[in-house]
């Protein structure tokens, strides 16, 4: 009976600095919404803190007996919350200087002295001009000094200068916008001129621009190099180079990890050099000297953000609970790590990056080791395969619900995602790393290395692809705190059995461990009565239940409702338009018109109507509503149709031009093009007229005529009264069934331009609780008149039409819509 209790005494003790540092976690999360508040945090811990000493030296101390376990973790929790909240306290006067209070509410240009905080990242807007932004500390406003740095964000206006680098020195002007108290940043600039002034100072001089320039001359190769967009990436977190299209298939396939730097980036770098120093005959002490100067050297060159230090202090971690076998520090290792960070920056707190890496760290630490174990003894796989399947999975099922939070649904595809990739990722970041190494030395080499390293970029992009179109990649699971909550919930009953049949229920932990020396639950056997045997059973049945309801039962019971004849679909795509048409009887032809611009609500779209392929896909105009999620739709699509440059789009990529970079072959539509298959679909442009560039995009938006069996359907875009009154003095005939009504139903319409068309319906595409106040009345007044029947999706959700012998028949998913995000 006691050889239980060293190991619970063990298992106890790792959790006094993992307590603290979730309390503290809980803490800055809530506090920084309030600003003042970590000074009261400060005195309240000092306070408690001294009545605990004061506590145990007057009562316990008298009896000569050592604090107890709970006034000791108490103690330490006092300690963790007074520096925390000093930090905040002091970094909140940072954040509310004078000097910049007052420069953001004169709402003028100022000129600052700041300094970098990491590598400028691309920002492109939809119009495709090349933008960036970085993080960066303010030092000086018009020439006069602050107390202290305070944090922001440089939105810059193109591409910066190669020479930046974290810690250069940077003037620039431009507006300043105070942000919300929880934000990283205290204030966003929006740049309108800047100049570098020098490097980072003390070693930073030498390091930075070094530093700078490896990554330069690797960026610089790999653009010139097919398939090495992820090389940059892989090796050093420069994903400049990823298109829009890859970086979408590496989100839907959870890879995103491999191409920002992560802890796995860090240990593969400190196990390559205590590799090294060991087979140099190198004692343990120095390997491991040697192991910290090399990682030091990589967050140097990668650049020493919040992301990178998250990643460099958890790979640490990991270090430290597999050197000599000492599992028991891993725990508190972890917990001192999450401490450090917090106190550093307590507005990580709030970020993803920081959950998550914290999240997936603690599932590692638990349960990687004996899944692996019980993969390797019950499946019989062997160590290659069976421990990157258990640290993908194990790193899935801790994040899981966090990542709800940020995207619906479970990626269960990222698992074998994760799989596939395992053998090539360490493969392509370490050869990407020789390449950086070795083209300052030798151009050749270093090509010739990268060359390579295209090999395992290349198989973890297919990876990806294969992972992101196998059916059932991601399950359906509600997003944001409800899903995130429910989920927990799950975690928590399976929990709950589990605890009843290892025997933690009954106070008495199971002593098994696996070879590993991690816990082996699965491994102890039952030793209850039939009611509790019951109780694990009726457990575990009803956490199988929810979950298979939900994954289940719910997307299967929505599609049970939805039309499979349709032949008209207005997306609830939110403020913004996506309309699809097909005829019923070739149900895999599908025409889609513009896209909205939220990918996962189009993706929800095609998904309740079953579109896996897009024949055409039409781009009405250059508009964000209109073609924000086009990346999306283009992965999908066979080819497609823009509308032709207007004035307003001067000094951006056409259209045209940004939808060939995805290899989609692409079409200019002007008056007259037209195409589709007799007797199905067929459609032809109406406007605008060839040989004319209009002034605004909404004006120069593409017309399209579609009949569908019979039923015509007229496409308006975003025209306005002038292009109605146009089209009506041109097409003195034109009338239709249906109408996508134009401009999501803004006052902008010609009077009585739909009493001529004569449609029996009305689509009318705009967002729940927009702005701009869509459809307006005197629209609608419009529509009543012409007996147009107005069909919104703001009320019914995403709308299908159906053909039967009677005429159209609408049909709304109202709720539906919102299931499938």
């Amino acid at each position: 009976m006691n050889g239980n209790r060293p190991q619970r005494a063990q298992l106890h003790g790792q959790w006094r600095l993992l307590g603290p540092a979730v309390v503290a976690w809980a803490a800055a999360a809530l506090l920084i919404h309030f600003p003042g508040s970590g000074r009261l945090l400060a005195m309240g811990s000092a306070g408690i803190g001294s009545v605990l000493c004061l506590v145990w030296v007057l009562v316990l101390g008298r009896a000569g007996a050592p604090p107890t376990r709970t006034v000791g973790i108490a103690l330490v929790g006092c300690a963790v919350l007074l520096g925390l909240g000093t930090r905040i306290d002091g970094i909140e006067g940072a954040r509310s200087d004078p000097l910049l209070t007052g420069a953001a509410e004169a709402h003028g240009n100022v000129t600052m002295l700041t300094r970098v905080g990491g590598y400028p990242k691309p920002s492109s807007s939809i119009g495709g001009e090349d933008r960036s932004w970085v993080r960066a500390a303010l030092f000086s406003v018009d020439g006069t000094p602050l107390e202290r740095p305070s944090p922001a964000m440089l939105w810059l206006p193109g591409p910066p200068d190669d020479r930046w680098h974290p810690g250069a020195r940077v003037l620039v002007t431009g507006s300043l916008v105070r942000g919300p108290p929880a934000e990283l940043a205290a204030y966003e600039v929006r740049v309108s001129s800047l100049r570098y002034v020098g490097p980072a100072s003390g070693i930073g001089r030498w390091t930075g621009p070094a530093a700078a320039a490896l990554r330069a001359s690797l960026h610089a190769v790999a653009a010139d190099t097919t398939g090495a967009a992820l090389v940059p990436g892989l090796a050093v977190g420069d994903t400049t180079l990823v298109s829009d299209d890859l970086d979408r298939v590496m989100r839907e396939s959870s890879l995103t990890h491999l191409t920002a730097v992560s802890g796995s980036n860090c240990a593969l770098v400190i196990t390559a050099m205590t590799a090294v120093a060991k087979r140099l005959g190198l004692g343990r002490r120095v390997r491991i000297l040697c192991g910290a100067a090399a990682l030091g050297g990589f967050v140097i060159i990668v650049g020493p953000d919040a992301s990178v230090q998250r990643a460099a202090i958890m790979a640490v971690v990991l270090l430290v609970s597999s050197y000599g076998g000492k599992r028991r520090h891993a725990l508190p290792a972890l917990g001192l790590a999450t401490i450090t960070l917090l106190i550093a920056d307590p507005w990580q707190a709030i970020q993803p990056g920081f959950a998550l890496s914290v999240t997936a760290t603690v599932g590692i630490l638990l349960w990687a080791a004996p899944l692996e174990a019980w993969l390797r003894s019950r499946v019989r796989l062997p160590r290659l395969l069976a421990l990157p399947l258990a640290v993908a999975a194990v790193a899935q099922f801790a994040c899981a619900p966090l990542l709800l939070l940020l995207q619906p649904g479970l990626p269960v595809g990222g698992v074998l995602a994760n799989l596939l990739a395992a053998p090539a990722a360490p493969l392509g970041t370490g050869l990407g790393m020789v390449a950086l190494l070795t083209l300052p030395v030798s151009a050749s080499v270093g090509t010739c290395v990268l060359g390579i390293a295209v090999l395992p970029a290349r198989w973890i992009e297919a990876a990806g692809a294969v992972s992101s179109s196998l059916p059932g990649a991601r399950w359906y699971w509600p997003e944001g705190w409800p899903g995130a909550a429910l989920l927990a919930g799950v975690y928590l009953v399976f929990g709950v059995a589990w605890a009843a049949s290892s025997g933690w229920l009954r106070g008495s932990p199971p002593a098994l461990r696996d070879g590993s020396g991690g816990w082996a639950p699965w491994r102890g056997r039952l030793r209850s009565t039939a009611t509790l045997r019951r109780l694990v059973w009726a457990t575990a049945a009803i956490g199988a239940g929810v979950f298979l309801a939900v994954v289940v039962v719910v997307p299967g019971a929505v599609r049970l409702g939805v039309p499979d004849d349709w032949a008209v679909v207005a997306c609830d795509v939110g403020q913004g338009d996506a309309i699809l048409l097909r005829d019923p009887a070739r149900p895999s032809e599908v025409m889609l018109v513009d896209t909205g611009d939220d990918p996962e609500l189009l993706g929800a779209c095609l998904d309740l109507f079953g579109v896996r392929r897009i024949a055409l896909l039409v781009l009405t105009h250059d508009h964000m509503d209109h073609v924000g999620a086009m990346q999306f739709a283009l992965a999908r699509s066979d080819g497609a149709l823009v509308a032709p440059p207007s004035a307003e789009g001067e000094g951006r990529l056409a259209l045209a031009k940004r939808v060939s970079r995805s290899g989609v072959p692409v079409a200019v539509g002007r008056a007259g093009v037209a195409g589709g298959v007799a007797d199905s679909l067929v459609w032809e442009v109406l406007a605008p007229e060839s040989g004319r560039q209009l002034a605004t995009a909404n004006a120069t938006s593409l017309v399209l005529a579609v009949e569908v069996s019979g039923v015509r359907v007229l496409l308006l875009g975003d025209t306005g009264e002038t292009e109605q009154r146009e089209l009506v003095t041109r097409y003195p005939a034109l009338t239709t069934d249906i109408v996508k009504v134009a401009h999501h139903g803004s006052r902008d319409q010609a009077v009585g331009f739909y009493a001529t068309v004569g449609a029996q319906y009305g689509l009318v595409s705009s967002g729940e609780g927009n702005r701009y106040g869509h459809p307006n009345t005197a629209l609608l007044a419009d529509l009543a008149a012409a007996g147009t029947v107005p069909l919104r999706t703001d009320e019914l959700g995403s709308i299908a039409i159906r053909l039967s012998p009677s005429g159209p028949e609408p049909w709304g998913a109202g709720a539906r819509s919102a299931v499938m995000q």
